[in-house]
């Protein structure tokens, strides 16, 4: 089943990508002139949450960031300075997810903040005051989406930034991202190690053309790599962009697939050359692509080492516990693991009896897709809840169809 992989394949646009200017056009207050923007669910409710803001509240209102970690913590900030008296919350999972880091630093810009319950997550109280910037610290360890959440509203205040990062910062190359995206919308921005100033300058509309995400490529990559042979393309990718997760084209090279550059897109193809084990991946800047890559490393049965993996628990479910616990329905392979890393060595496939195979998804679009990529090597598969997909890759389903 699917082991000659070919076709076109159409991605969705990169939901990094559309919600940065979703909040750039917010804070800037213009509309967006936007090309390819993503229809993922985060992207659709961050723009729904924008447009459902009251302009002047006469009571409190409840902003619910469901399960979207992104659209909370850009949300934070954005109400934080706006006139209002806002209750940020989510759902249980969001509510367990690290939201400290961000208000300390809103805080300390003199935010009105209050915890409603745990100290350190939502639900959250907020009281929008004038904010006019200034300098602030803020820790970067366990998310850059703290980084860029201060950095998108920093152009709008009179004060403009100056932000210091601790001395470990996560996912640097989405900060990267965020910068650049400000950059093309006429904000003012030095990078200079751990300090990143903005200066007041206030956004200007431009045309804006939302790529195709890498993310979501890398689970077309996992497919390539289990399949016989392969020609696929990825149409509109580029891996000229600023979306960082394009180092997956890198990755997978050791794994047997090859990446072409044409005037359409990207093409996978299956290269002949035996891969080289053990092989070593380091997820500190580019944690979206740890479920490919080790459902990939598990089913060709290649021993691996996976660095960088200490934030991966506070995602939509703890990612490492979530792979190992259904891998290990159909894999015989043994790991080490610690806080930061897991090691995995040679797997084996053992044969199922007839009964079909039932995957759990926590709930987590990523789990879902990578462990469906094992449609090339078992026939029945079905999963609790295929519906997560929609978080990031609406048509992920549809798309996996086509190429049967």
């Amino acid at each position: 089943m699917y082991r000659h992989l070919k076709g076109t394949v159409n991605l969705p646009g990169s939901k990094s990508e559309s919600n940065r200017a979703l909040m750039i056009a917010a804070y800037g207050g213009f509309p967006l002139e936007v090309t390819g923007l993503s229809d993922a669910h985060d992207t659709v409710l961050l723009r729904q949450r924008l447009e459902e803001l009251p302009s002047h509240p006469y009571r409190e209102t409840v902003v619910d960031g469901e399960d979207a970690g992104t659209v909370a913590r850009f949300l934070m900030t954005f109400l934080a300075c706006r006139e209002g008296t806002w209750l940020l919350t989510g759902t249980e999972r969001l509510c367990q997810r690290p939201m400290r880091p961000l208000v300390e630093a809103l805080r300390q810009l003199s935010a009105d903040i209050q915890y409603v319950a745990e100290e350190g997550f939502l639900p959250v109280r907020i009281q929008g005051v004038e904010i006019q910037g200034g300098r602030v610290a803020v820790d970067a360890s366990q998310s850059s989406q703290f980084v860029s959440s201060l950095l998108l509203a920093a152009p709008m205040w009179k004060e403009g930034l100056v932000l210091h990062l601790g001395p470990q910062v996560a996912s640097t190359s989405y900060i990267d991202m965020t910068v650049a995206m400000m950059r093309q919308f006429g904000a003012e921005v030095q990078v200079e190690d751990r300090t990143i100033t903005v200066r007041p300058r206030a956004y200007r509309p431009v045309p804006f053309v939302v790529s195709p995400d890498w993310s979501a490529a890398s689970y077309w990559y996992e497919m390539a790599a289990m399949s016989d042979d392969c020609d696929l393309l990825l149409k509109g990718l580029s891996t000229a962009g600023i979306q960082g997760d394009a180092v997956v084209a890198e990755w997978y090279q050791a794994l047997g697939v090859e990446t072409f550059s044409e005037a359409a897109g990207v093409r996978l193809r299956k290269a002949s050359s035996e891969v080289v084990a053990p092989l070593s991946f380091d997820f500190t800047h580019h944690p979206d692509l740890f479920p490919a890559l080790f459902v990939t490393c598990v089913a060709l049965g290649i021993p691996a080492h996976f660095h960088g993996i200490a934030n991966l628990s506070q995602k939509e479910s703890n990612r490492v516990e979530s792979l190992v616990a259904e891998l290990l329905k159909v894999y015989h392979f043994e790991y080490i693991v610690n806080s930061n890393d897991i090691i995995i060595n040679k797997s084996s496939f053992y044969p199922a009896d007839d009964n079909e195979i039932i995957f759990n998804t926590f709930h987590d679009h990523r789990i879902a897709m990578s462990l469906a990529c094992l449609l090339l090597k078992i026939n029945r598969l079905s999963f609790d809840h295929p519906e997560v997909v929609a978080k990031s890759y609406p048509d992920f389903w549809k798309d996996l169809l086509l190429l049967k």
